[in-house]
């Protein structure tokens, strides 16, 4: 998805979300990082498309960051260490309730922004901190594990 993102720009296939925490993984990815996490979706014929997560402040065509394309085309003001979450549109009931899909697009997301970061592009230094993401984590289990339940 990544490489045709500018295609589904240009060709008005992506929609603004207002909220970015109305789906699991939106809720969860905003728990977890330290950055405001701007959500989209993106209407595509592939069903089994997984959403992707890119920083604002990267590099998408010649000389134009995410967050200036996004800005001229949505009228969006996004700090260059912004999340933008893209998602594929899809009827509520596909969306992964599945914990271990979740899990994997979670895993993901976090490998590949982690990637940005170590490939050139900076940002807050708390971001994608080892010691932040296992607060997060820490805080977001005891919030929704129930006693005497195994995580595995």
């Amino acid at each position: 998805m990544r490489s045709e993102l500018m295609g589904h720009i240009w060709g008005k296939r992506l929609e603004f979300c207002t909220d970015p925490c109305s789906t699991p993984l939106g809720r969860i990815l905003s728990s977890l990082l330290a950055s405001p996490i701007t959500r989209f979706t993106v209407e595509v014929e592939d069903a089994d498309l997984t959403p992707v997560a890119i920083y604002a402040g990267e590099e998408v065509i010649s000389g134009a960051s995410l967050a200036d394309v996004l800005e001229q085309e949505f009228g969006l003001d996004l700090e260059e260490d912004a999340i933008v979450l893209i998602e594929p549109c899809a009827p509520i009931a596909s969306t992964p309730s599945c914990p271990v899909a979740l899990g994997h697009q979670i895993g993901h997301i976090i490998v590949s922004l982690a990637q940005i970061e170590r490939d050139g592009f900076t940002t807050s230094e708390s971001l994608l901190s080892a010691g932040n993401i296992a607060h997060s984590i820490h805080h977001q289990m005891l919030h929704t594990a129930t006693p005497g339940e195994h995580i595995h």
